[in-house]
């Protein structure tokens, strides 16, 4: 009786852990990704550059430029202070770069992307501990098995996403941002809101299918790298039958000689 619960203890300890990596991967892959995109002052300086930012806010290219360091440091920092960067437009006159709507709103964004952060290490933490114990207690194969099958998952969500934005990404991103924030301020007007002249609407679309795009070349990498493996070793078990680490097998169990039944005449005289 106790070595058939020891059995099943192990086995819904494998599912346990085999399942949490599986579902780790995507969420490790996606924020990390995420992650890098933001941090980079690149893909800031990009959306200036490439989306008539300065045409639209009449403030030049070299200040809005300058801002973005601001912007990236502000987000970014753990311990940023507020965000009030102050820029000069193409009349001389200076002031701040962002209404008090856009402070507002940039500070939610802080805050998400804040949490994003603490997200991503603990995902990459927990894949990293779940490969570590699944190579110290069961075959490579388990291991290559699982990412496989993560690879797979994350290429499922970003496909369901993507057919949700080529429905109509307007809509989709106006559902974002309403599962995001508990707010409105991320309504602002193109006409008059720096924040939006600067990361239109065209820039973030474009963006979401970059990100996208990487994630599904990290997680193909992954599946292709898993899947030769599993192809190379095919015939070994994945995982070991936990009999195999409950009891040990009966040929190797040590043989004792067979003693013959007692004589009765050895008991007589």
């Amino acid at each position: 009786m106790f070595v058939r619960e020891g059995r099943q203890e192990i086995g819904r300890l494998r599912i346990v852990l085999i399942a949490a990596f599986i579902a780790l991967v995507p969420i490790a892959l996606i924020t990390t990704t995420i992650r890098v995109a933001i941090s980079e002052h690149s893909v800031y300086d990009y959306a200036v550059r490439h989306y008539g930012a300065e045409q639209a806010s009449g403030i030049p290219q070299s200040e809005l430029l300058r801002a973005n360091g601001e912007i990236r440091n502000y987000l970014v920092a753990g311990d940023a202070g507020p965000l009030a960067p102050r820029v000069t437009n193409s009349s001389g006159e200076t002031g701040s770069l962002f209404n008090a709507k856009e402070t507002a709103h940039m500070a939610d964004v802080r805050s998400l992307v804040q949490l994003m952060f603490k997200a991503q290490v603990l995902a990459v933490a927990l894949v990293l501990t779940l490969a570590v114990v699944m190579i110290a207690l069961w075959p490579p194969r388990a291991l290559a098995a699982a990412s496989l099958y993560g690879s797979l998952l994350t290429l499922g969500m970003l496909g369901l996403t993507g057919l949700a934005a080529a429905s109509g990404f307007d809509a989709a991103w106006a559902k974002f941002h309403g599962i995001a924030f508990s707010n409105d301020l991320w309504e602002l007007n193109p006409r008059t809101d720096h924040l939006i002249q600067m990361f239109p609407e065209a820039f973030w679309r474009d963006a979401v299918t970059a990100i996208g795009g990487l994630i599904a070349l990290q997680a193909l990498a992954i599946g292709i790298v898993s899947g030769l493996y599993l192809l190379a070793t095919r015939g070994a078990p994945a995982i070991e039958p936990p009999e195999q680490r409950l009891l040990p097998e009966r040929e190797h169990l040590p043989r004792h000689p067979r003693l013959a039944p007692p004589n009765p005449r050895h008991y007589v005289r």
